[in-house]
């Protein structure tokens, strides 16, 4: 007997890609342009600002990474159709970003400053695609699809010692769930796999993709050490030593430990798009708001952030850094151990807690379980803790790039 298969709820777009949500992204090419897409978003119901912290003057290989994050943002399966703003004479065309987004097959239209003779003009051109869009996809209606349209990102933060063997592992078992529906799953922190990234290179398909890995985390550790600085030095944080995290190595077995046990199908580059199912490695930041905006652009549409104390519940600002400030992608937070002592406020702001495993009220089997309905309720339409906040804040969005601002 065929055993059945999980359905979500989700929005068919023109590519065969499926969204979770249904958004009309209004893309700034630049931080020039960021109060003309962010004007646009302000007047029409149904879109969002995606707004970069770029500027023009970078090396060759940040613009090129910034233009495939860009198109990638814009093609994402939660953004219904976009809009690309801009100046008119950014490094990275406007005209470049549409046409890539434009392969997608989903609406984009691109406005610019310059080419529509002044502010007030490229405004209203901007605010009647927007509505157009939005109209046209709030008449859009879910539909049952399978796991195999859907792709999670993962990311950890705030790491302590009940990370690894609580929310983590948790993870990891629905991470593997996912796969073996069909799923993809992206993960990253290069500096975070320094000392574990062996025990990956082991579940890769082939010789090729295990060197790719390690090759990845060499190079970045080679480019931390070419300063004059050891990344053992800010690795672990002062704040996952207070709990309970030793080393880079410890605190990089805990990380792995989300990943499951499924193969490693490939390696990525920075907002690179997956061109299979199953496990990716992508080489990119630890940082919060880079990664996620990164791993947006690859394709995710949601994304599993694990925590591993709720101290930070205090300040909800901190729900904002943790979604990267990306309005068109929900981000399911998961609780390895509640603040000591405890937030009163902290079941406002958290989806997953996994605490219990250490209470011994719940086995990790079981919060997984808990864990992969949430993440099927979201992608059904059920709103994130973050996402009840981060529409109330418009944050540039932070894109990984190796070199200086010249």
């Amino acid at each position: 007997m065929k055993k059945e298969t999980t359905k979500f709820l989700g929005y068919e777009r023109p590519d065969g890609s499926v969204g979770v949500r249904n958004s009309v992204a209004i893309i700034s090419g630049g931080n020039c342009s960021n109060e003309l897409a962010a004007t646009i978003s302000n007047q029409v119901k149904g879109s969002v600002p995606l707004l970069p912290d770029f500027v023009c003057v970078r090396f060759k290989d940040d613009n090129e990474r910034a233009l495939r994050t860009m198109i990638g943002l814009g093609a994402n399966p939660n953004v219904a159709a976009a809009v690309v703003v801009g100046i008119g004479c950014e490094h990275i065309g406007m005209e470049e970003i549409y046409e890539g987004i434009k392969k997608s097959k989903k609406p984009v239209e691109f406005v610019t400053v310059l080419d529509s003779d002044g502010y007030e003009p490229a405004l209203e051109k901007g605010l009647a695609a927007a509505r157009r869009m939005a109209t046209e996809a709030s008449q859009m209606q879910r539909q049952p699809f399978d796991l195999s349209h859907l792709s999670i990102g993962l990311k950890c933060g705030a790491s302590n010692a009940t990370s690894g063997i609580v929310g983590n592992p948790a993870t990891g078992i629905v991470v593997d769930r996912i796969i073996a529906e069909g799923g993809t799953v992206i993960f990253s922190e290069t500096t975070e796999m320094i000392g574990a990234a062996h025990l990956i290179a082991k579940r890769a398909i082939n010789k090729r993709v295990a060197r790719q890995l390690t090759e990845a985390v060499d190079r970045m550790e080679a480019r931390i050490k070419a300063t004059g600085e050891d990344v053992r030095g800010s690795q672990p944080t002062p704040a996952n030593i207070q709990g309970g995290l030793t080393t880079l190595e410890e605190k990089s077995l805990g990380n792995i430990e989300k990943t499951g046990k499924a193969p490693l199908q490939g390696v990525l580059e920075n907002a690179e798009r997956p061109q299979g199912k199953g496990l990716y490695f992508m080489d990119g930041s630890a940082q919060t708001s880079e990664l996620v905006v990164a791993e947006a652009a690859s394709g995710n549409q949601i994304h599993i952030m694990n925590v591993g104390g709720g101290i930070s519940s205090s300040f909800r600002g901190c729900l904002v850094s943790w979604s990267g400030g990306l309005q068109t992608l929900p981000v399911i937070t998961v609780v390895s151990n509640r603040s000591r002592p405890k937030d009163p406020r902290e079941e406002e702001f958290f989806d997953i807690f996994a605490d219990s495993i250490i209470d011994g009220k719940e086995t990790i089997t079981q919060v997984a379980e808990r864990l992969f309905q949430e993440v099927i309720a979201v992608a059904s339409g059920k709103l994130t803790r973050s996402e009840r906040y981060v529409p109330h804040f418009q944050m540039p969005l932070e894109m990984y790039h190796t070199g200086p601002i010249l």
